[in-house]
C-alpha cells in the first residue's frame, strides 16, 4: 500500500498540473470560440484521437506491457521506432490524398492541421509511455506540464488574434512538439529504427486486440459528437463536447492517476511473485481508485450548475443539465477500464476485452441514433451512461473466466460510509447562491469525506495489528508448551 500511495502521490503532481491546465484551456476556449467553432475543434480532436487509437495505441500498450521484462530494451525500442515511422508514412500518404481529393474545401485546412497534430501527438504519447514504463514520474510530469502549458499559452494567443478552430489546434501541435522533444531527448540514444519480425509479431498479438478495444471505447466516448453534428449541427456537438470534456478533466484525471501508479505495480507483482500477489495488489488498487473518484463524482452531480459556470456563457446552461449524467458515466467507465478490464490484460486474453467494448459500442450507437433526434444532447448523455453500464457488467462477468480480479468490499464499505458523511455535510449546509459559497461548501464536504476515510482506515489498520499480535502471542504460547 505504501508504494501505491507514494507512486499515486507523485503521479498526482505529474498529472494534476497538466489536468488543471487542460481544465483551464476548456474554460478559455469556450469563452473565445463560438459553439460551432468549438464543435469543429472538438471534431478534429476526436478524429485525430480515433486515428491515434486505431494505428498507434497498440504500440504504446505493448511497450507498457513488455519493456519492463524485456532482456534487451534497445532491441524492442528499435522495432517500435521502425514501426512508428512506417505507420506515420502510410497515414500521411492517405491523409494527403484525401485532403486534395475528397475533403470539402472548408475542411482542407483543418485536415492538414489535423495531420500535423497527429504526428506530434503520437510521438509525444509514445515517449510518455516509455517514461511511465521506466517508472520516472518526475520526468513524466515535466513533459506533460510543458506540453499543457505551451498548448494553452500558444492556443490562447492564437485565439485572441484568430477566433477560429485552427487556433487551439495549432496550440496543441506546438505543445505536443515541445513536450515530445523533451521526453525523447534521452529515450532513443543508440536506438536505430528497424523492424524485427518476431518482435513485431509479439507486439501485434498482444496489442491489436487492445487497439480494437480502445477504438470501440472511442466510439462510446466520442461518436456522439459526430452523430450530434450529423443529426443536429456542429453547434450541438460543441455544446456536448464542452460539457463532456470539463467533466472528464475533473473526474477521469484522478482515476487515471491511480491507474498509472497501480497498473505497473500489479504487473510487477504478477511477474515476480505470482497470481496471489497480483490479486493482493489489485485489491489495494480498487480501494484507492474508488476512494479518490467518489468525491469529484459526487461534486459533479450535486454542483453541476455551479461547475458549468466555468464555461462560456453560450455553453453553461446546456452543460449544467448533462454534467451529472456524464459524471456517473465516466465513473463507471473508470472502474471498468482501470480495474475489471485488467483481467484481460493480466490474463493475456485481450480479445475478451474487445468483446466487452464491442457490446457497449453497439449499445451506444443504437441508443444515440434513437435518442439524439428526440432529446438532443441529453439523449447523447443518456446513451453514454447506458453504454458504460453495459460495459461494466460485461467486463465483470467475462473477466472472471480469464483472471480473477478481486473486489475489496471492505474498502468499498469504508468509502460508502465516508461518502455518507460527505452527503450529510452537503445537505446540512445551506445551498449558496455564489461561487465563493459553493467552493466553501465543496471544500467542507471533501474535508469531511477524507477525515472519515482516514479514521476508518486507521481503525482497520489498528484492528489488523491487534489480530497479528494475538496470532504471534498464540504461536509463542504453543511453542512454550
Amino acid at each position: 500500500m505504501t508504494a501505491l500511495l507514494r507512486h499515486s502521490a507523485i503521479y498526482l503532481l505529474a498529472r494534476g498540473l497538466p489536468g488543471a491546465i487542460n481544465f483551464l484551456a476548456i474554460a478559455v476556449y469556450t469563452r473565445l470560440l463560438a459553439p460551432d467553432e468549438y464543435g469543429r475543434y472538438a471534431l478534429v480532436v476526436a478524429g485525430v484521437g480515433l486515428v491515434n487509437i486505431v494505428c498507434f495505441q497498440w504500440l504504446n500498450l505493448s511497450v507498457l506491457r513488455f519493456l519492463p521484462a524485456y532482456p534487451t530494451p534497445t532491441t524492442l525500442l528499435a522495432s517500435v521506432k521502425g514501426m512508428y515511422y512506417l505507420l506515420a508514412s502510410v497515414i500521411t500518404l492517405v491523409v494527403l490524398v484525401a485532403a486534395f481529393t475528397g475533403v470539402p474545401t472548408a475542411w482542407k485546412g483543418l485536415t492538414l492541421l489535423a495531420l500535423v497534430l497527429l504526428w506530434a501527438q503520437t510521438w509525444f504519447d509514445l515517449n510518455l509511455e516509455i517514461t511511465r514504463t521506466r517508472l520516472q514520474p518526475v520526468r513524466y510530469g515535466i513533459g506533460s506540464g510543458i506540453r499543457a502549458s505551451t498548448m494553452i499559452i500558444t492556443g490562447t494567443l492564437f485565439l485572441l488574434r484568430y477566433p477560429v478552430a485552427h487556433a487551439p489546434l495549432a496550440g496543441q501541435v506546438i505543445g505536443a512538439l515541445a513536450g515530445g522533444l523533451l521526453l525523447a531527448s534521452r529515450q532513443w540514444f543508440g536506438v536505430r529504427a528497424r523492424i524485427d519480425k518476431p518482435i513485431i509479431q509479439q507486439l501485434v498479438h498482444y496489442g491489436m486486440p487492445l487497439t480494437g478495444t480502445f477504438a470501440l471505447s472511442f466510439v462510446i466516448s466520442s461518436s456522439d459528437r459526430f452523430l450530434l453534428a450529423y443529426y443536429l449541427n456542429e453547434q450541438a456537438a460543441g455544446l456536448y463536447a464542452a460539457a463532456y470534456d470539463v467533466t472528464a478533466q475533473i473526474l477521469l484525471v484522478v482515476m487515471l492517476v491511480v491507474n498509472m501508479a497501480a497498473y505497473p505495480l500489479a504487473v510487477s507483482s504478477l511477474e515476480q511473485q505470482g497470481v496471489q500477489a497480483a490479486q493482493a495488489q489489485l485489491s489495494r488498487n480498487i480501494w484507492l481508485l474508488v476512494a479518490v473518484a467518489v468525491p469529484p463524482a459526487m461534486i459533479l452531480v450535486l454542483f453541476a450548475p455551479q461547475i458549468s459556470l466555468v464555461l462560456g456563457s453560450q455553453f453553461h446552461r446546456s452543460a449544467s443539465s448533462i454534467i451529472p449524467w456524464i459524471a456517473v458515466a465516466i465513473f463507471l467507465a473508470g472502474i471498468r477500464s482501470y480495474h475489471f478490464d485488467l483481467a484481460f490484460q493480466l490474463g493475456k486474453y485481450t480479445l475478451g476485452q474487445l468483446w466487452v467494448t464491442g457490446i457497449a459500442a453497439a449499445t451506444n450507437i443504437v441508443l444515440n441514433v434513437m435518442w439524439i433526434p428526440r432529446w438532443g444532447i441529453t439523449g447523447a448523455a443518456w446513451a453514454t451512461l447506458a453504454a458504460y453500464a453495459v460495459a461494466l457488467i460485461a467486463s465483470t462477468v467475462l473477466g472472471r473466466k480469464v483472471f480473477p480480479v478481486p473486489v475489496n468490499w471492505k474498502g468499498i464499505m469504508q468509502v460508502a460510509a465516508a461518502t455518507l458523511a460527505m452527503l450529510v455535510v452537503c445537505f446540512v449546509m445551506p445551498r449558496p447562491d455564489n461561487l465563493v459559497g459553493s467552493l466553501l461548501q465543496v471544500s467542507t464536504a471533501i474535508f469531511a469525506y477524507f477525515c472519515c476515510t482516514l479514521a476508518l482506515l486507521y481503525m482497520v489498520r489498528h484492528r489488523e495489528r491487534i489480530f497479528m499480535s494475538n496470532g504471534i502471542f498464540a504461536r509463542r504460547n504453543r511453542r512454550d508448551q
